[in-house]
């Protein structure tokens, strides 16, 4: 249909202008104006065509398979269905690129673990009161010259765990550590599994709302509950293997005998000895940073590193806040054990949970290995000390 065609620059060459203003003889116009280009135009192909063909030589034809396929727009069928592929494909393997490896934080976590459990030997040691080096006074002359007894940081206590024990000893109990890291991370998930709670999945749009909060809340809730019922049979293995050093015994040797020994001496009650005060910390711990990160997301506009970070922090506040409860179940795993460091004088003998916390808050021992490197001893102990009704180990 080139009789219909309009070429914008013709008609404004010939003085027409988009606003014609109407009526039939602007419009006849028009189409006489366009009429006339389009039989130029025409005369102009017709005369390079013939140009052309008469300037070329003829060529031969060419069979049917050496034609060239067309390119450009009109690609074959297998082209489209590469592309479209690798179209599809692409997405999916930036999400795949982007998810963290388990398998790689697993391992990471494990060596952590093992890298630094001398130190955790140490701090368990510390939770069940245990000072073998002395303290040593020091003075601050802005508080008056009163004098405060510093006890030796993590790193002398380890010095000395390794004159003592040797560099083996200072790994005692490692083995039902990674035992318990692993049962965590192959068998967390199993109730979630079961019980067919998944994620929440988010709509297109759809904000940061109340029910996203709670649902993810109780699935957190769920596999933290799941991960310490499994492991805690381990802790309290590697909690008794270090008591060990106190009394220099040999009790629990191995991770499968000393789960075997604690069913017989204690029953299956035994393996979860000290359960109930871990788990309340944890879940604890888990709620009031989820909540005070709820908020400060829906309140405080921040970004995504920002939110981490401020969990981090919010996490950490709230594990020191319940840390007496850790204590409390250290030393109720060990409650009962035939090792001379859970029998007294070194501890007292508990009958409750609820008693030993009320016993650690009353001898100034609820915060015992929360601060590793700049130890005072309790304010208390001190008192105790000079009313002769107590005596402080260490002195």
């Amino acid at each position: 249909m080139d009789h219909m065609e309009y070429d914008r620059r013709d008609v404004q060459a010939a003085g027409f202008g988009w606003s014609l203003g109407g009526g039939d003889a602007d419009n006849s116009a028009l189409m006489r104006r366009t009429t006339n280009v389009v039989v130029q135009r025409q005369s102009q192909r017709t005369e390079l065509v013939v140009g052309s063909s008469v300037a070329e030589p003829s060529r031969p034809m060419r069979p049917s398979s050496q034609v060239a396929q067309p390119t450009g727009h009109s690609l074959g069928s297998s082209q489209l269905a590469a592309s479209s592929s690798s179209t599809s494909a692409a997405p999916s393997q930036s999400i795949e690129h982007g998810r963290p490896n388990q398998v790689v934080r697993f391992c990471l976590r494990m060596g952590y673990n093992a890298l630094l459990y001398p130190y955790e030997f140490a701090k368990v040691l510390i939770q069940l009161g245990h000072e073998p080096l002395q303290a040593q006074p020091f003075y601050l002359p802005l508080l008056g010259g009163r004098p405060r007894l510093f006890l030796p940081g993590v790193h002398r206590y380890v010095q000395h765990i390794q004159q003592v024990d040797g560099y083996v000893g200072m790994y005692r109990g490692l083995t039902a550590r990674l035992a318990a890291c692993t049962v965590d991370f192959l068998l967390g998930d199993v109730l979630l599994a079961i019980l067919r709670f998944g994620p929440y999945k988010r709509e297109a749009g759809e904000e940061v709302s109340l029910k996203e909060f709670w649902w993810n809340l109780t699935r957190d809730s769920i596999r933290l509950a799941t991960a310490v019922a499994l492991s805690q049979p381990f802790y309290v293995v590697m909690v008794r293997q270090i008591a060990q050093f106190v009394g220099r015994e040999r009790v629990y040797e191995g991770v499968l005998d000393s789960l075997v020994l604690l069913v017989k001496m204690e029953g299956f009650a035994g393996l979860y000895a000290g359960i109930v005060p871990r788990l309340l910390g944890e879940l604890v711990v888990l709620a009031a940073t989820s909540c005070v990160s709820h908020l400060c997301r829906r309140l405080l506009p921040m970004s995504r590193p920002q939110q981490q970070y401020n969990a981090a922090i919010i996490q950490m506040l709230a594990s020191l806040l319940m840390y007496p409860l850790e204590v409390t179940s250290a030393c109720m795993a060990v409650t009962g054990a035939p090792l001379s460091a859970c029998e007294p004088p070194s501890m007292p003998l508990y009958h409750h949970w609820a008693d030993c916390l009320t016993d650690l808050y009353a001898r100034g021992g609820h915060n015992r290995g929360a601060i590793l490197f700049w130890r005072t001893v309790p304010r208390i102990q001190l008192l105790r000390r000079q009313d002769g009704q107590l005596s402080t180990p260490g002195f």
